[in-house]
């Protein structure tokens, strides 16, 4: 009987026992046995019933006991029944029901108990188990009987066991052959789905490597294959199973041996019980044989992988330590796993070329793309470190790990920016390029020191790089330096393709690095000629406060023709000009010049702002066609703060007061310069008083590509509101508020111009210069008026303070260039004059008579020299009590 239905066997004689114990008390009570006497027989039964149950006990042991315990409870009931012989035949059947276990123990058991009790105690002692007489008179031939019983039931077990375990073996081998073949149909069904599903080439020769392996129970098995890469150079790769990779690496590939040579042919399978005893093995150099550390191989499988066409893909190799462990039916299974891994194989391989096309294509879109991307870069910009660290950002979120340009300069060194993609983060550094090898050296060595050289530092590592393309970047015949982009080993490795667009893009840059140092060598000419034409400083005129500023367009943005003048003209009024010559680089700024210069002339010849502009307009048509400029010319008389100006297209002049009030003064604003022949201006008139500012300005400082021009003029006026005094730090906070969060996209002039309160006392510093005499009577003539004096003793006064400067212009040091002018009102007025260095005496007979001009109208003059400086002090009382004093 099959061993799994030992169980039910078990269980239906515990149950048979069970039954026995339940029937001994019964038949005891009947037979009329004493009490004591039918406690003992039935506490036997019970406890060997229990004893067969028990889960914990060994299960041969559990048979025994059922067994003793079955042929225990025959025992009794031949007691019981007083050796009847139906009773001796139940008796035998327990026997037979024994032999049921098909197990030598039990039956044994059962056997020596029947030899026991029926035959030697039978003979020995017949009335303790026999109970008639014919038992009784012949015990031998009782014991013979039951002998020949139990020989006859014994040969029954012994032959039915005999066929039962012949017809079970037989079915076990057929149903082990039928689980094996289940299995080895699950496991090719099982490589069959997963190599149907997976077009990955390293994943399907690993899938099948694996399942050979584990089909064939080999110690180890490997995948040998070739493949042909991108550039078509063929080489083999393989997959391992069953034992670490580092086990084989230090072997490297398998050479075309007498033992290999079959399968890599083609041939067919090679299936070897010992490797080692195999004719055709050791003979080869340098190792005759396994090398030393392979694993040991007795046992050898090789069967060759080809592919539908016929051409041979590889060959699955396996190997065992003990021999003889691979079978026909392994190599049969082997021979199945291989066509499929051909198969797929090719499937992945054509997926594969598939992909590639595919992905070849993507990547020409994408690099066409990125060139695109690029331009817009390149000609977004016309600052180098700007577009080439933009550059640099795109080519490494893109096509490389790093981006290394370096940049040949003028004076033969190397500007040299580096980017590296590092995460989702880019970075990039520019310097000067260290000392490297050649690039055709070492050119993955070359990167690597200039990525380590770059600024990184050690904190931040940077892998070396695996493959690099160089390109140089060359504009027309001038090399201007080398372009080198490289990828980490983390990336595909840098092909044909990758240097086509190196060279592309390399020649982008020496485009726009051509571009950018034309411009830059055109901006600086542009600068250099209009900061040449601008006014070097402002004249320091007494009594009138002066300040301008001049702030080229941001990067990208060429030089324009913004400019602005401060000119003293007769009468010690002040002429104030700023204006815009449309267009940019050296033509506008040569234009600004010459308009400046003339109007500088028109100016100083007397003519009226309309007048001068009116000129202007003519000038500047007389130039050429399309020459167009704004202008704002406003003439101060600093004595009554009168302005008349005249405004030819210009932003509006800003009035500030010191209240904080402002406004533009925009009464009238004609034609550019330029733009009509015959243009008439008109003057407007507005008075700057004491303390107040007059603010003119470019439109670079106003006008905003993303606002309208409203915008700028409202951020212009709130910025003035900073004022503090000091006209240079209010320029600054002028430019600083009204350009902020904007690039600057033009030139930007501002010219800021006040008339300083003046208090009961007067202190100017005048430079030596004559011209600087009708301002500072201007400003002395404004001071008497606001203490007091009336005209005639503002004329006479002046007059004799005249003569005073006069002599300090004269005699004074030209060494020291200047000379103090203090005035105060109490007790009448007092005008000091200190002349500081030696006092020059007068050449010949010019001059001589200013202090005694000076002293007609005073009431007193006084001359104090001393060695260091000459100090001349008049006094001059007035009718009114002086205000102030």
């Amino acid at each position: 009987m099959p061993e799994s239905s030992w169980r039910l066997r078990h269980t239906a004689i515990v149950a048979l026992l069970w039954a026995h114990a339940v029937a001994v008390p019964i038949i005891a009570v009947v037979r009329g046995f004493g009490i004591v006497h039918v406690l003992v027989e039935s506490s036997i039964l019970p406890a060997t019933a229990i004893g067969a149950m028990l889960p914990r006990v060994d299960r041969r042991a559990r048979t025994a006991v059922a067994s003793v315990g079955l042929l225990t409870a025959s025992g009794i009931l031949v007691h019981l029944s007083g050796g009847l012989i139906e009773m001796h035949f139940h008796f035998f059947v327990m026997v037979a029901v024994v032999s049921l276990y098909q197990d030598w123990l039990p039956f044994l058991a059962a056997i020596a108990y029947v030899l026991l009790h029926h035959g030697i105690v039978g003979v020995l002692a017949p009335e303790s188990v026999y109970n008639h007489e014919s038992a009784l008179e012949n015990p031998w031939r009782w014991a013979a009987v039951h002998a020949a019983f139990v020989s006859a039931i014994s040969v029954a077990c012994l032959v039915t066991w005999k066929f039962n375990e012949l017809t079970s073996a037989d079915r076990d081998r057929a149903e082990e052959r039928l689980r094996e073949e289940s299995r080895i149909a699950e496991t090719l069904r099982g490589v069959g789905e997963a190599l149907a599903q997976d077009l990955d080439t390293q994943r399907v020769v690993q899938t099948v490597t694996d399942a050979a392996t584990e089909v064939t129970e080999a110690a180890f098995g490997a995948f040998f294959y070739n493949v042909v890469d991108t550039r078509g150079e063929a080489y083999m790769l393989y997959a391992l199973s069953g034992a670490p990779i580092d086990a084989f690496e230090r072997f490297g590939l398998p050479r075309n041996t007498p033992v290999f040579g079959p399968t890599f042919a083609g041939e067919g399978v090679v299936r070897l019980d010992d490797v080692t005893k195999d004719r055709r093995y050791g003979t080869m150099a340098p190792h005759f044989g396994m090398p030393k550390g392979h694993l040991p191989v007795c046992s050898y499988l090789a069967v060759p992988v080809r592919s539908r066409t016929g051409d041979v893909l590889g060959g699955l190799f396996f190997g065992h330590p003990e021999p003889g462990r691979f079978t026909r039916l392994h190599e049969r299974i082997v021979v199945g796993i291989a066509a499929q891994a051909a198969m797929a194989f090719d499937n992945a391989r054509l997926y594969e070329s598939e992909r590639n096309a595919r992905t070849s294509a993507e990547t020409a879109g994408a690099k066409l793309s990125v060139l695109a991307e690029a331009g817009t870069i390149l000609n977004s910009s016309l600052e180098l470190d700007a577009l080439l660290g933009d550059l640099g950002q795109l080519v490494t979120s893109t096509v490389a790990d790093y981006c290394v340009l370096d940049i040949a300069n003028d004076d033969g060194s190397t500007h040299r920016l580096v980017a590296v993609a590092r995460g989702d983060r880019r970075e990039r550094i520019a310097d000067v390029a260290p000392t490297a090898p050649a690039p055709d050296e070492d050119p993955v060595g070359w990167v690597t020191e200039a990525l380590l050289g770059g600024g990184f530092g050690e904190a931040v590592a940077v892998a070396p790089p695996a493959s690099v393309v160089v390109v140089p970047i060359r504009s027309r015949d001038e090399e201007m330096g080398l372009l080198w982009l490289a990828a980490s080993s983390a990336r595909p490795e840098l092909g044909p393709h990758d240097r086509q667009f190196a060279e592309e893009l390399g020649r982008r840059v020496a485009s726009a690095v051509h571009n950018a140092r034309t411009f830059a060598r055109q901006r600086t000419l542009a600068e250099t000629l209009q900061h040449s034409l601008l006014p070097e400083r402002l004249p320091q005129i007494p009594g009138i406060q002066t300040a301008a500023r001049y702030v080229a367009g941001g990067p990208g943005v060429e030089v324009g023709g913004d400019w602005y003048d401060v000119i003293q003209l007769s009468g010690g009024r002040i002429g104030l000009a700023i204006g815009d010559v449309v267009g940019k680089g050296e033509r506008a700024a040569a234009l600004m010049g010459h308009l400046r210069s003339a109007l500088r002339a028109y100016g100083t010849d007397g003519r009226s702002p309309a007048e001068v502009m009116e000129r202007l307009n003519a000038l500047l048509l007389d130039t050429g066609p399309d020459q167009m400029a704004t202008v704002v010319y406003v003439v101060l008389d600093p004595e009554d703060g009168v302005l008349r100006f005249v405004n030819a297209g210009h932003p509006p002049p800003l009035l500030a007061l010191p209240d904080g009030r402002a406004w533009f003064l925009e009464d009238t604003r004609g034609m550019p310069i330029g733009a009509l022949p015959g243009a008439h201006y008109v003057e407007s008139t507005a008075t700057l008083d004491a303390g107040a500012l007059l603010l003119l300005y470019t439109d670079g400082l106003v006008e905003d590509r993303a606002n309208s021009i409203d915008v700028g003029l409202d951020r212009l006026r709130a910025a003035v509101a900073s004022d503090t005094g000091d006209l240079d730090r209010l320029c600054e906070a002028v430019l600083a508020e009204a350009l902020a969060g904007r690039d600057a996209h033009d030139d930007t002039a501002v010219l800021a111009v006040r008339l300083p309160v003046l208090g009961a006392a007067l202190d100017i510093r005048v430079p030596s210069n004559p011209n600087m005499l009708a301002p500072l009577r201007s400003t002395l003539r404004r001071w008497l008026a606001g203490v007091g004096a009336d005209e005639t003793e503002r004329f006479e006064i002046l007059v004799a303070a005249g003569e005073l400067f006069t002599n300090a212009i004269r005699h004074g040091s030209p060494t020291r260039g200047y000379f103090d002018v203090h005035a105060d009102a109490r007790d009448g007025i007092n005008i000091s004059v200190v002349n500081h260095g030696p006092w020059r005496e007068r050449r010949g007979d010019v001059g001589g008579r200013g202090l005694q001009m000076a002293d007609v109208y005073c009431d007193s003059v006084e001359v104090d020299r001393r060695a260091t400086e000459t100090e001349v002090r008049m006094r001059r009382r007035i009718a009114r009590e002086p205000v102030g004093s």
